[in-house]
């Protein structure tokens, strides 16, 4: 078994000030592994934990022209300010897969309605747990999950240091994307909050803790 945060954070992104390899020891003493890291338009803080020889899937939250969605599995960088159709093209171009990430929550860059019906056949996870978003938006998008079929992700959110460890799912080993996004759909959500955050697990579509 392992313990996946699909959503982090590094200084890679602009509004986060937590170096890569400081995520990378939290990482360690929260037993994360293999890191998701999923920086604002960049993808050189995950690089840079595979140049050292840490287990590193390389995601990216992308900026297009309606709102963010995250690719993950990346082997390149996708360029922002593309139609979240092109987005999508070029994460599956790369063999990634499209995460549709705290998809209602309005105090962030979320994509509209219309431009998750245009790309709703090639979403593969949607985020029904975020550890920043309110418990709302959380069953929102559960719902979505369950309309679209896909597995739910889940995942911290993480730009600051002392949350990183607080939402993760723990699920077998996998070998690649696609072998991830099969085993994902029996993965168990851990939460290590109080309040709403401990509550709203409740609303994963997958097995819960």
């Amino acid at each position: 078994m392992v313990k996946v945060d699909l959503h982090l954070h590094s200084s890679a992104s602009f509004d986060c000030r937590v170096p890569p390899l400081d995520v990378a020891r939290r990482c360690r003493e929260v037993g994360l592994s293999p890191i998701f890291l999923t920086d604002h338009e960049a993808i050189a803080g995950a690089q840079s934990l595979l140049e050292v020889g840490e287990a590193a899937v390389i995601g990216q939250e992308i900026l297009t022209t309606e709102g963010e969605l995250i690719g993950l599995f990346l082997k390149q960088a996708v360029p922002s300010q593309l139609s979240p159709e092109r987005a999508v093209d070029a994460i599956k171009e790369q063999g990634g897969l499209v995460y549709l990430e705290h998809p209602y929550d309005t105090s962030r860059r979320n994509l509209g309605e219309g431009a998750i019906e245009h790309i709703a056949r090639q979403i593969d996870i949607v985020e029904v747990f975020n550890g920043r978003s309110q418990p709302e938006f959380n069953r929102r998008a559960e719902e979505l999950r369950a309309t679209l079929g896909v597995p739910g992700g889940a995942g911290s959110d993480a730009h600051t240091f002392r949350e990183i460890g607080s939402v993760y799912l723990e699920m077998e080993a996998f070998d690649g994307a696609h072998d991830f996004l099969a085993k994902l759909r029996s993965a168990n959500l851990v939460t290590r909050g109080t309040g709403w955050r401990s509550a709203a697990r409740r609303l994963l579509g997958n097995r819960l803790r």
